[in-house]
């Protein structure tokens, strides 16, 4: 199955000699570097941290750059001046803060036609072949199939030739570069990095018969049509934390070796999940993944978020209200909550979907610009950074850093989200989840939601709010003295605008480099990628079935102007009503009592139960009044 998003599969060398030939005039080349030095300097959250902690001068870089753009004689290939600014920018390490070439290198990506997965044995990293593109697009290598491991690559040891492409990735800590690596080895992204420098490879592996084998292929471009999604079309009404290079690979991966979910995504077929899936809606195939798994003799839920993204044509209540609708579907002995690979998206979505895992009100991250008279200026501009603004003027007359921190997510949107689910929770990570994936599991273990099981020592360290010119260039409307440009040629640039701080036990701690350490490892095995990750699976069982079952299900009756409340829990002693904000009634629930009568509950407009395990609040169910009077509230309101 080939997606209509998909426009054409072309050679390498074919696709590099349509696009050598500049453009670019050398006054165009300076407007850009002048308003990266810009943007930089007076609106990137994270420079101080970026100058201490890798020791580099982006800014100097760009004004020696800048500089040799106005030399006298012949300028120098327009290539290599790409090549400069994404290298500058690279120095800072941050994937949220990145120079995009114009097109066609934006939105295509070269490739080889499979995927590599890495497995540990016997504590040596090692790789196979986890899927391969359509049947169009295969070599004709049959001895070369799933499963098959690889050896070498052009003639350097894979595990060698990982890491030497490892050092040329941007992620914020060496687990994170190392994840990229391969994740990108055989798909990789023009529109933030250079080409392959060759033509084909030459790949040496073990065939199933135990006996080594050869094959070379060619590297190929992929361009996707050109009204196929963008991740970053978006209009400023949603805060994105967001991973600019992977969701193009993602995109890309998706539109070569899993297609169905695309498909699902524009014609309102469900995909096939299978006997033990739960069904996704069609317009969310491409962010969620559920089914039910029974390992280590425990039945539990395997629910993936694959994207913080909303798709095109859904709301955010949308992404949260199936979140909620899945979690409902999950049993009780506990959820597996996976967000592997997860690049990022709506930082609102993470932290609305947070709050249906737990019945305690959660702590939202803040969010801080750095101090500068242009951020103030564009504060001072936008109704919808108010709350910024009287903190950046003080900031900017005192001196100080940065803003105060606010949160994107108010308490007001919060209290709107009814908890979900009540069993244990494990949410799953690794290096690759990055952003608002980041933020999501510094606030499921900030806000002491359950155990952090990491396949990596640490996630992909993405701590901020992104930002592309055109959001900056409409950040000052009407004002006649806006140093922001048009960038020129279609090249393009984001950055972080706003940094985020961890809570709770972490409070005032930047996410940004440090990223989530997981409280439990697992190392993926052969026998994880061959069968269906059968001793992650295991591990997972045995982390949950340690957090004990729980279940409180609550029914309100109404009856001769009186309300009545039965219960059916496990793992609760406790349960406290509130109605309408006051609290009314405590009832003990050693053998799930019969009906507790709630005093004032009469023509009541909401009621909350809260239940108590050993004096702590652990699972909370709201009503509210519908034309039947009292219902439990399901979704987001």
């Amino acid at each position: 199955m080939v997606s209509k998003e998909l426009a054409a599969v072309i050679p390498l060398p074919e696709f590099l000699e349509t696009t050598s030939a500049g453009t670019l005039t050398i006054a165009e080349r300076q407007r850009i570097v002048e308003q990266a030095l810009l943007i930089l300097e007076q609106n990137y959250a994270h420079l101080p941290l970026k100058v201490a902690r890798y020791a580099v001068n982006p800014l100097q870089r760009l004004r020696l750059l800048l500089a040799r753009q106005g030399r006298a004689g012949e300028p120098e290939p327009e290539w290599r001046f790409h090549a400069d600014l994404l290298a500058v920018f690279q120095s800072v390490r941050d994937l949220h803060t990145r120079y995009l070439l114009p097109p066609p290198f934006r939105r295509a990506g070269a490739f080889v036609p499979f995927l590599l997965k890495e497995f540990t044995e016997n504590g040596r990293r090692r790789y196979l072949v986890a899927r391969h593109t359509t049947d169009v697009l295969l070599p004709e290598e049959p001895a070369f199939r799933i499963g098959v491991e690889i050896t070498h690559w052009n003639g350097v040891a894979v595990d060698r030739a990982v890491e030497v492409f490892a050092a040329t990735m941007a992620g914020a800590n060496p687990e994170a570069r190392h994840a990229r690596a391969v994740d990108q080895f055989t798909n990789r992204p023009l529109g933030s990095a250079l080409p392959p420098d060759e033509e084909e490879v030459i790949i040496r592996y073990v065939r199933e018969d135990g006996r080594p084998d050869e094959v070379r292929m060619p590297w190929k471009v992929v361009l996707p049509a050109e009204d196929a999604p963008d991740a970053l079309a978006e209009d400023g009404a949603l805060p994105l934390g967001i991973d600019v290079e992977a969701a193009q690979v993602a995109r890309l991966r998706t539109l070569l070796y899993a297609p169905e979910f695309l498909a699902a995504e524009q014609s309102g077929r469900p995909v096939d999940t299978g006997p033990r899936g739960v069904d996704v809606s069609p317009e969310m195939s491409t962010v969620y993944q559920a089914r039910t798994v029974n390992a280590a003799g425990l039945e539990f839920g395997h629910l993936r978020i694959r994207t913080f993204v909303i798709p095109p044509g859904q709301t955010l209540g949308d992404f949260v209200n199936e979140f909620i609708r899945l979690l409902d579907r999950m049993p009780p002995g506990g959820l597996l909550l996976d967000i592997r690979g997860n690049l990022g998206g709506a930082i609102q979505a993470a932290e609305l979907c947070l709050q249906a895992l737990t019945a305690r009100p959660i702590e939202a991250e803040p969010a801080q610009f750095l101090s500068s008279q242009l951020n103030l200026r564009i504060c001072r501009a936008n109704p919808s950074l108010k709350p910024w603004l009287d903190s950046m003027e003080q900031a900017v007359e005192s001196g100080a850093a940065y803003s105060a921190g606010i949160p994107f997510t108010t308490r007001e949107d919060l209290e709107r989200v009814p908890q979900a689910y009540f069993g244990p929770v494990v949410l799953l990570t690794d290096a690759r989840c990055y952003s608002s994936a980041d933020i999501f599991a510094a606030g499921f273990q900030d806000n002491r939601i359950g155990i952090v099981l990491g396949l990596d020592g640490n996630t992909g360290a993405g701590g901020g709010n992104v930002w592309r010119m055109p959001l900056l260039q409409g950040a000052l409307p009407g004002d006649g003295e806006s140093p922001y440009r048009p960038l020129p040629g279609g090249t393009d640039m984001t950055l972080t605008i706003r940094r985020m701080l961890r809570v709770g036990r972490n409070a005032g701690v930047p996410l940004e480099d440090f990223g989530v350490v997981p409280d439990e490892r697992y190392q993926i095995t052969r026998a994880d990628l061959v069968g269906q990750e059968a001793g992650l699976m295991a591990r997972a069982a045995g982390l949950l079935a340690a957090g004990g079952r729980r279940r409180f299900e609550v029914a309100l009756a109404l009856a001769g102007g009186e309300v009545t409340a039965t219960f059916r829990v496990e793992g609760i002693d406790r349960a406290d009503i509130s109605v309408d904000g006051r609290p009314r009634v405590s009832a003990d629930l050693g053998g799930n009592p019969g009906p507790v009568t709630v005093p004032g509950a009469a023509g009541a407009r909401r009621i909350r139960v809260e239940g108590y395990d050993g004096g702590h609040l652990v699972a909370a169910r709201t009503f509210g009044t519908g034309e039947d009077g009292l219902a439990i509230r399901t979704t987001l309101a």
